[in-house]
């Protein structure tokens, strides 16, 4: 029988965000293919109930590996893991146990593909897999690297560039290394592409589970009631909250008297503390269910300014019946065009106008052309047909040497493993 190894950064389960989305399907993908072995990190007894059920669900073999509490890093750490070639964002969750943990995993099974779940597994890789399959969820290196208009202070920039060329070199390696790499849209599959030319990258777009999306067209009653839903610990989600409650929440609320907004999402690193209290806005943290709150809401409002991918959290409105108003960035990788699908805002007085033409009588035509959108391109029934397909091709494509040699020559360039423990989701 087949061994298959997927390296994921999370427990998938409860699916609470886009990433955990985006892993399952890659997951429910695996099945059938060979005993499928899922390698992750694992905290606390709720995380482990969680892990365990899902490998249970999907059936998993699972490997707890230790995780690192990710913490603020101090200037002089992240300088360090420069100097030696690192990324630090990438490197940080890891501990050196985890990654010992990972080689022994492949040391002990003759894998047939090794799956990397996203750039943020790729330091785990101590030693290069027979058969490497990379499932960007974004390229990461692109993330650091776009200058979003944002006035930022010179030491967050310096941060921002020296991260991007870190991460761009351990991207464009494992881009090389790769049989196969697949990237969520075709904007990302360009950006992988201009990594590593040679790269064998094919785009398999976010999706949604259609039969647990129910379409709706009530209007729900009251004052609106905007939604916002993703990782606060994420950058670019958080920075797109503290726009939207510190710049644009103040000029909505002026237009629509009694707006609220709601915010789902993890926060663990605490980014939006000093936000909390504010009039017309709450934090709901992670909830187990998102369907009530997104029936309930007027409309979704994404001003993303940074990031990659593309946002399963827009998909989802989409679906389900929920007008969305978003940044040109926020719906960049999509299929949705401006005034057809959704409405574009770059400013909170653009903002403004698109929500009172999503809330006006033009709603129902939005809404409907969303969600046939969503079933023509973005189902879990293609997705998980498209990336069994490149599962397949990956663990039965051939490695010629001189691939090999190359990647070899990646082993013997990297920084040792002490250095690399030392040093990690839209």
């Amino acid at each position: 029988m087949r061994k298959i190894l997927c390296l994921s950064p999370y427990v998938a389960e409860p699916i609470t965000h886009g990433g955990s989305i985006r892993t399952r399907v890659l997951l429910a993908a695996l099945q059938g293919l060979g005993e499928v072995h899922h390698a992750l990190p694992v905290a606390g007894d709720e995380a482990r109930a969680d892990a365990a059920r899902l490998a249970s669900e999907l059936g998993l073999v699972l490997h707890e590996l230790p995780r690192r509490e990710v913490e603020q890093p101090s200037r002089l750490r992240k300088v360090a893991s420069w100097v030696r070639g690192q990324s630090e964002l990438l490197a940080r969750r890891w501990s050196p146990a985890a990654i010992a943990r990972v080689s022994a995993l492949l040391r002990e099974h003759d894998f047939d593909l090794v799956v990397a779940d996203g750039s943020h597994v790729l330091p785990l890789l101590r030693q290069t897999p027979r058969r490497l399959l990379l499932h960007l969820h974004n390229v990461e290196a692109a993330i650091f690297a776009r200058n979003d208009g944002t006035a930022r202070p010179f030491g967050e920039r310096v941060s921002r560039r020296m991260e991007s060329l870190r991460i761009a070199r351990v991207e464009s390696i494992a881009l090389r290394n790769a049989v196969r790499a697949v990237t969520v849209s075709d904007v990302d599959r360009a950006l992988a592409l201009r990594l590593c030319p040679t790269a064998h990258v094919t785009t398999v777009p976010n999706s949604v589970d259609l039969t647990r999306m129910p379409f709706g067209t009530a209007v729900p009653e009251g004052p609106p009631r905007l939604l916002f839903v993703g990782r606060l610990d994420y950058p670019p989600n958080l920075e797109a909250v503290v726009e939207l409650v510190e710049v644009h929440l103040p000029v909505l609320r002026a237009a629509f008297p009694g707006l609220q907004l709601r915010v789902i999402g993890e926060d663990a690193v605490g980014g939006t503390n000093y936000l909390r209290g504010r009039d017309g806005v709450s934090f709901l943290g992670r909830v187990a269910d998102l369907l009530p709150h997104y029936a309930t809401s007027h409309a979704t409002y994404v001003p993303i300014r940074t990031g990659g991918g593309t946002r399963l959290k827009i998909l989802e409105a989409f679906a389900l019946g929920v007008p969305v108003a978003s940044s040109g960035i926020g719906a960049e990788g999509l299929r949705a065009e401006d005034d057809v699908h959704f409405r574009r805002f770059e400013t909170p007085e653009q903002g403004v106008a698109a929500l009172r033409d999503l809330l006006g009588n033009r709603r129902r035509d939005y809404v409907a052309r969303a969600r046939a959108l969503v079933e023509s391109h973005y189902s879990h029934t293609a997705a998980i047909a498209n990336l069994r397909a490149l599962c397949i091709e990956a663990m039965t494509a051939t490695v010629s040497g001189s691939a090999r040699a190359a990647v070899d020559e990646d082993l013997r360039t990297r920084p040792s493993r002490g250095s690399q423990g030392q040093g990690a989701d839209s």
